[in-house]
């Protein structure tokens, strides 16, 4: 009786995708429920060295010979039988390779001329590749708005999510098969480094040109995102995270000679609080210090915040805000961080191994280096603050526009415009005491 016939055409043989189906088949040999295997040639069948030993070592240990309808019949229980699929599968590898090898240098022709082949059509753009869409270049004009105003990945992707929006990329496994993505960090983050939406051509990751195409952003806010996004200070941990509470990893415990950042440390009665980040340390690994870390109820100190930053922003010179004397220019900025990353890769090769320089001396050297690049950085990452605040300092009603903001924005308001500190309160207190909660403004407004 013959076995129903294993069909694969939406797969390639080449080894780069998994192929259950070719699995499948390896499973019935082995189970003795196959005498013969047809096939339309060998290179169908299999195409990469590790299928085709397995497909030869199960063939051959249980009989079972290969019929090739474009090709001579092969016996894998024979050494001139393993010798010929070997020697055929070698053709079909160098004959891919050989294409593959043709493929990559147009492709990379094409890139320097700046020209769209096709492919997956890319977000912001039709499947021409050039036409743009304006509803989704939108979102990806107001996604490096957000970013360098401080939003995170996550909260990008919830905003484009709620909008309906969806990537390119279809899952082809687990859940959801055939169904458009929703976005996550990742994805955005991949959409806010890609050179395209700045109208530049790029192969394999390196910038060829100018492209065919119109960028969706100008070439500096691209240049300050892919610079935030790589820096390598960024805390990539969180990236696709959402902060469960308003004030997570913002406020700080205002215990003297402390500042750990605040979290949110579970319930107390029923009710979320902030406990001091210490809290989570090993005991050999906290600051042995007197007094008694944050561990207080967030509701009232949420409401504190949220009304001294409307407030703030609902006063007739909050405009002032909107005037960046500290925005420069981002292109300078990377360059110079570019050079002093080289300078401190030339120290470690002049000085890191060099036995008569201390370990001390060492980092003193590179300690005022690295402190300008990252204050480069902060730099770049706070030149989208107007972005940012500017919708709620031109609102009617501040407040409504305050409420109208998801977590995210939120939080990254109250980093654009404050530190703040939290003190303990003491056993026993009920009564919210303002002065327990700092605030400390980082303008001079």
């Amino acid at each position: 009786m013959a076995h129903p016939p294993f069909v694969e055409n939406d797969t390639s043989a080449s080894g780069r995708k998994p192929r259950p189906k070719f699995r499948a088949l390896l499973a019935a040999v082995a189970a003795g429920s196959v005498d013969v295997i047809v096939a339309w040639a060998l290179d169908r069948l299999t195409r990469n060295a590790r299928d085709r030993l397995a497909l030869v070592e199960t063939c051959r240990d249980h009989g079972v010979r290969i019929a090739l309808v474009r090709g001579s019949d092969l016996d894998p229980t024979t050494p001139s039988g393993r010798m010929l699929i070997g020697l055929l599968g070698e053709v079909a590898q160098a004959e891919i390779e050989t294409k593959s090898d043709r493929q990559s240098r147009a492709a990379e022709q094409a890139a320097e001329l700046g020209i769209w082949i096709g492919g997956r059509r890319p977000f912001g753009y039709e499947s021409d590749g050039v036409t743009i869409i304006e509803r989704e270049a939108d979102a990806i004009r107001a996604g490096y708005a957000a970013l360098l105003s401080g939003v995170g990945l996550r909260g990008i992707a919830n905003e484009w999510n709620s909008m309906g929006l969806r990537t390119g990329q279809a899952p082809w496994r687990r859940t959801h098969l055939g169904e458009k993505s929703p976005w996550r960090g990742d994805s955005v983050r991949r959409v806010l480094i890609n050179p395209r939406y700045a109208g530049i051509r790029a192969f394999r990751g390196e910038e060829k040109g100018e492209a065919c195409w119109d960028g969706i952003v100008g070439i500096d806010t691209y240049r300050a995102a892919k610079a935030l996004l790589n820096s390598p200070t960024r805390n990539r941990g969180g990236a696709g995270v959402a902060a469960r509470q308003f004030l997570t990893g913002l406020a700080l415990c205002g215990l003297d000679g402390c500042g750990y950042p605040v979290h949110g440390g579970g319930a107390k009665h029923g009710k979320s609080i902030y406990r001091c980040r210490t809290s989570t340390l090993l005991p050999h690994e906290r600051p042995n210090l007197p007094g008694t870390h944050v561990n207080r109820l967030a509701g009232p100190v949420d409401d504190y915040v949220m009304r001294i930053v409307v407030a703030r922003l609902s006063r007739p010179d909050a405009r002032e805000l909107l005037i960046d004397h500290r925005r420069s220019n981002v292109s300078a900025l990377r360059d110079e961080a570019n050079a002093l990353r080289a300078r401190l890769e030339a120290m470690a090769a002049e000085f890191g191994a060099d036995p008569d320089t201390s370990p001390v001396e060492y980092r003193a050297m590179r300690f005022p280096v690295r402190a300008r690049v990252a204050e480069i950085e902060a730099q770049i990452a706070d030149a989208g603050r107007v972005d940012l605040l500017g919708p709620l300092v031109q609102a009617d009603d501040v407040s409504a526009a305050w409420a109208a903001l998801n977590v995210e924005r939120r939080r990254a308001v109250v980093d654009a415009l404050m530190i703040v500190r939290l003190q303990a309160v003491g056993r026993g207190v009920r009564t919210f005491r303002p002065e327990t909660v700092e605030v400390e403004w980082k303008t001079d407004l």
